[in-house]
């Protein structure tokens, strides 16, 4: 009766936490106004009819443009409802497997003609909750103790990190919550040494989605799946490991029978990123610089830009108690006049036995695999940019919790005592995280750009750029502009006069901002500055006077003017 009713209370403790993070989401999801270029290219990959990018089948080929095209670029339009087949056909023009893109489809499609973050955020917002549930399952599992798996939950919960992966409209929270399904069947299988019929779909389940929503999945399971082989083999359970051979088989199978493009995709033959992945791995000399750079995302979004030195402490506390707990015994004794330290040799090490729990092993799975993934990414990864390992972070999270409960065990005998130590400590963590470092994807400047545009929407728009896609970055934007204008900054001198300046004889210029770096994304060295664009184009429509409307990530809009 006592084992039941503490089984309840933990599930009223789970549930109660559960509904204070998803109100937490919910005020970042709110507060986003704004999107980054890759979360527009969400809905346009996921919605637009048989048309992966806006530059494909000749649309740019005039210097004027319809804006009503980044309209039907985002948003499903009569007729087009639940058309998944174009989902996939333009996955197959971008790089990534359709899963997220089809989910993001199928609930703009109950919506025609309309564009909301919260197709997005919604569908995000579910994939936390069951990454939230599947890292407490997961840190049941690591320790014994009933209070240890709240400690990853709360801390990762409320990080930035996961205030970043549900904002952030792309499939790294479908693929951090398929890793977590994947990674707690894998560890249970470790510590139950048998595989029921549940955990067989959970296996299939978790594979297909995982391998259908990014290709990063294999990275992610590999480790995992060899160190789950070799324990298997090293116990010569035949049949165990027909079933978990069959079960991953079956998922992968099926994935790759449904988006053959995977194979490509994964072996370096099929879209530039997979490629690109591939010649970063032959070139080891920035391998260092690679680290360096996930180092600091890691350190920024969950340890208030300190990870070195947070580092440095919990070395400190574990090897200091090996020394004076271990390798030799040491007091702090008062003699009635002064305090004396003595020091013995410790007689552990003479009958020394080292007992191999189940949280060690476990937890030394999770560590081999997140420093794999790690390494690897910040390798082959396109953009040395946090994102890319979103999906760790609810496993670092769990490691550097079991580190600061080993520690607060160590030194603080009383039970209640370590536990409020713990707490206090990862409070502070997570608050210094806050106060150090913003949440990356709200953009709570994107609500007063889109709000300039439509009262200039009168005014003629132009749209120079040194790469088109970046247009998409202002789509929102762009859309609202009466008659729009674009064209690659070297082609003004040529298609400038082209442009009308309307009834206003005023101008709408956006400026594509990598003018003002000495190369292109491409490589391309840049030969005009921003400054100089607008200077150009002053000259040749005659509007001499010019003022800053704003600016974003991607470019500058300014409003020139006689």
């Amino acid at each position: 009766m006592k084992k039941v009713l503490n089984k309840k209370n933990n599930h009223i403790i789970l549930i109660a936490i559960l509904f204070v993070q998803i109100l937490f989401m919910i005020f970042y999801c709110d507060m986003k106004k704004g999107f980054f270029v890759d979360e527009i290219w969400s809905y346009g990959l996921a919605n637009s009819y048989y048309h992966a990018q806006i530059w494909e089948d000749g649309a740019l080929d005039s210097v004027e443009i319809s804006p009503k095209m980044f309209k039907d670029y985002l948003t499903v339009n009569d007729g087009e409802n639940f058309k998944f087949g174009s989902v996939i056909y333009n996955q197959t023009h971008d790089s990534h497997p359709p899963l997220f893109y089809m989910v993001l489809h199928m609930i703009s499609s109950c919506f025609p003609g309309e564009f909301s973050k919260w197709f997005g955020l919604i569908p995000n917002l579910i994939y936390y909750l069951i990454t939230i549930v599947f890292l407490y399952k997961i840190g049941r599992l690591v320790s014994k103790n009933k209070y240890f798996a709240y400690f990853p939950l709360v801390f990762y919960g409320f990080s930035i990190a996961a205030v970043n992966t549900v904002t952030y409209v792309r499939m790294y929270m479908l693929l951090t919550m398929w890793c977590m399904i994947f990674a707690y069947e894998h560890f249970k299988i470790m510590l139950k040494k048998e595989l029921k019929n549940i955990d067989i779909l959970s296996i299939i389940i978790a594979t297909f989605g995982g391998m259908f929503t990014h290709y990063y999945f294999v990275l992610f399971a590999f480790p995992i799946v060899v160190v789950q082989m070799s324990w298997m083999l090293v116990r010569k359970d035949w049949k165990l490991i027909g079933k978990y051979v069959v079960s991953g088989g079956v998922g992968g199978g099926c994935a790759i029978a449904l988006y053959p493009t995977i194979i490509k995709n994964l072996t370096g033959s099929g879209v530039s990123h997979s490629q690109t992945a591939m010649q970063s791995m032959r070139n080891f000399s920035d391998w260092y610089v690679c680290i360096q750079r996930f180092w600091k995302a890691i350190s920024d979004e969950m340890f208030g830009s300190m990870l070195w030195g947070i580092t440095i402490v919990c070395i400190t506390g574990i090897a200091a108690y090996l020394i004076t707990h271990i390798f030799w015994k040491m007091k702090i004794e008062y003699n009635g006049s002064s305090y004396e330290i003595k020091i013995e040799k410790s007689d552990v090490l003479e009958n020394i036995g080292i007992e191999i729990k189940r949280e060690y092993y476990l937890l030394g799975d999770i560590v081999f695999c997140s420093m794999f993934v790690f390494i690897i990414v910040s390798k082959i990864a396109p953009y040395k940019n946090g994102r890319y390992i979103m999906n760790l972070f609810p496993l670092i999270s769990l490691i550097f919790c079991y580190v600061v409960y080993c520690i607060c065990r160590f030194w603080i005998k009383n039970k209640k005592k370590s536990i409020f130590a713990i707490v206090i400590i990862l409070m502070v963590v997570g608050s210094l995280t806050y106060y150090a470092n913003d949440p990356c994807y709200l953009y709570p400047e994107g609500e007063n750009n889109i709000a300039i545009s439509e009262q200039y929407s009168n005014t003629n728009c132009v749209y120079i750029y040194a790469s088109s896609y970046v247009m998409l970055n202002e789509a929102l934007e762009l859309q609202n502009y009466d008659h729009l204008y674009q064209m690659y900054y070297k082609d003004i001198d040529k298609y400038i006069s082209q442009i009308s300046t309307g009834k206003t004889s005023n101008l709408v210029v956006y400026i594509d901002n990598v003018l003002d770096r000495e190369y292109d994304e491409d490589g391309r060295e840049v030969t005009v500055s921003t400054k100089k664009c607008l200077k150009k184009v002053q000259q040749i429509t005659g509007l001499e006077k010019s003022k800053e409307l704003y600016q974003d990530e991607k470019a500058y809009a300014y409003l020139i003017y006689k």
